[in-house]
């Protein structure tokens, strides 16, 4: 596992969260009401405890939380975006990877300046610490997946938790099986904890620690290891067209197989050109650059 119990120097809390709030071409807005809630938000997702787990002050998991709202049907209710990533160091490098990257379309909220964020792992409070809670427990949950073999899925099922109380108690998009499928929490969710998908929980694994985390040692064996992993997510994807998973997948790693495979051999890329047609079709000029590069 991951996370030791014998430092020195210990920390609680699991997160260390960077919050962004925009809100762009919305007249009449209180910015001063923004601020408090990205204050607000800050200090739930770095001071409260997701684990029973102890974590050094450098392993804290950093995470982003980027929330853009678009339209404000009354001074204290705001709907927009919310996009959560989460960040892992890679070994003996200087590099961070993503391990979780996903724009959330539904996100409806209510807070007030007086409002004080209380957490409850086995209550529905509101809609605002629902989705901090679920966010955060994805976050861990992505985050030990990539250092051990099904690590996550406590997180996962902690998720689960909420989303339960949150469908049961509020009638707030996103926590019902409706809506884009692709951009769906519930789907997510669903998908991480269906025993069906359980190989994707392996090539996230090993994608981490037998790939990136190798690259500093032999960049071209972690490459292969990397293409290994990439061929059996096509597999996977052949055989379980309807999962999220995939899409998941590409829209985290995306940007960062095209930097690993900027360096690689002629051959190694041509293979990763060939798999990520069929993984990531929309982008595939993107992906043919790397050829074009080679033959320059």
């Amino acid at each position: 596992m991951r996370r030791l119990l014998w430092y020195s120097t210990l920390w609680a809390q699991e997160l260390l969260p960077i919050v962004n709030i925009q809100a762009p071409g919305i007249q009449g807005i209180d910015r001063s009401l923004l601020q408090q809630l990205q204050q607000d938000i800050t200090q739930y997702l770095s001071t409260n405890r997701f684990s029973e787990d102890v974590f050094a002050p450098n392993e804290r998991i950093k995470c982003l939380f980027n929330i853009v709202i678009t339209a404000l049907p009354n001074p204290t209710r705001f709907e927009g975006t919310i996009q959560v990533q989460a960040i892992r160091p890679v070994y003996n490098s200087t590099y961070e990877t993503l391990t979780f990257n996903f724009n959330d379309p539904e996100l409806r909220i209510n807070y007030t300046a007086t409002q004080t964020l209380q957490f409850s792992e086995n209550t529905y409070v509101d809609n605002l610490t629902a989705l901090l809670n679920f966010y955060a427990y994805l976050i861990l949950g992505m985050d030990y997946n990539s250092f051990g073999l099904e690590a996550g899925t406590p997180f996962f099922q902690r998720a689960q938790q909420v989303l339960n109380l949150a469908a049961a108690n509020s009638s707030e998009p996103g926590w019902q099986p409706t809506g884009n499928f692709l951009r769906s929490r519930y789907w997510i969710l669903e998908n991480l904890l269906n025993s069906s998908y359980r190989s994707f929980h392996t090539l996230f694994y090993r994608y981490h620690r037998e790939g990136l985390d190798k690259m500093h040692k032999d960049p071209a064996a972690a490459r292969e290891t990397l293409l290994q992993v990439l061929q059996e997510m096509m597999r996977f994807s052949q055989e379980n067209p309807n999962s999220v998973l995939i899409r998941l997948f590409v829209d985290t790693k995306g940007t960062e197989l095209m930097q690993a495979f900027r360096k690689a051999l002629p051959e190694q890329k041509q293979r990763f050109v060939t798999i990520m047609r069929q993984l990531d079709p929309n982008n595939l000029t993107v992906y043919e650059n790397l050829l074009q590069e080679e033959s320059r």
